[in-house]
């Protein structure tokens, strides 16, 4: 009955969402996974996808910089620019995706994206990294043959000196084939609010159109107190959402 009711909610969202997007006719925003770039600035341009035409306004924003990459990966959730997406595309935009692994190019042996975009989901369903730029140090990366493309990886986490975490990994391909290593975040992301919700904590998400609500579960992708705004992650829409914490575990997101 239970998952039935949830089903339910699901198409629920999916239709009110379809709903509020003929009426809005507002910009979907897709966020890359993976990004393998030049060294040097990236822009919000770099990170993510727009659908449908672009103002003035937008151009100006995707053209600015978020970070800058040297010669190490590193991790920029949604939740880091989230404010810039909705001030140029407006509330009424729809984020899809929660965060982009950045990888220097020719900086590591082809192929090693595979990888880090599974080490990356890892990372954040152990609640590691969060609200933060996070950048992913080697300090063994041992490769038999040619790096696997399918496969799913192992990984160990571990606290090292001074707040870092260290993950050792291992994936095995096609005979001869397989990759082991360790990779170090140097700095703990994610200490969170002395108050309300923390980065990664589990939340209700409760939709609101009109008279209508719909509960699903998500998770926060930044720290945040009551009623302060943060970005959540729903698993069984995939897309983003920005809403405002209620009292206790709730997100309460309003729908256009």
């Amino acid at each position: 009955m239970t998952r039935a009711l949830h089903v339910i909610a699901l198409l629920l969202l999916a239709i009110l969402l379809t709903a509020g997007a003929a009426e809005a006719r507002e910009t979907t925003i897709y966020v890359q996974r993976v990004l393998v770039a030049d060294a040097g600035d990236v822009s919000l341009g770099d990170l993510v996808r727009t659908s449908g035409e672009i103002s003035p306004q937008g151009r100006e924003a995707l053209s600015q910089s978020v970070a800058v990459l040297a010669d190490a990966p590193f991790y920029i959730p949604t939740s880091l620019y989230i404010d810039r997406l909705e001030a140029a595309f407006g509330d009424d935009a729809i984020v899809v995706g929660s965060r982009t692994l950045v990888i220097p190019r020719g900086a590591l042996p082809d192929g090693e994206a595979f990888l880090l975009d599974r080490l990356a989901d890892y990372l954040c369903g152990q609640g590691v990294l969060g609200d933060q730029k996070s950048e992913l140090r080697f300090t063994q990366n041992l490769v038999t043959g040619m790096l696997p493309q399918q496969g799913n990886p192992a990984f160990s986490l571990r606290k090292a000196a001074g707040g870092a975490v260290e993950v050792s990994f291992s994936l095995a391909g096609d005979p001869g084939n397989s990759v082991t290593g360790r990779v170090v975040i140097p700095v703990a992301v994610g200490g969170g609010a002395q108050q309300g919700l923390k980065t990664g904590a589990p939340v209700q998400v409760v939709f609101h159109k009109g008279l209508i609500t719909i509960e699903m579960p998500g998770r926060t992708l930044g720290s945040a107190g009551a009623g302060e705004k943060v970005s959540v992650y729903v698993p069984d829409s995939q897309r983003t959402f920005s809403g405002r914490v209620l009292d206790g575990k709730a997100v309460s997101v309003e729908l256009p």
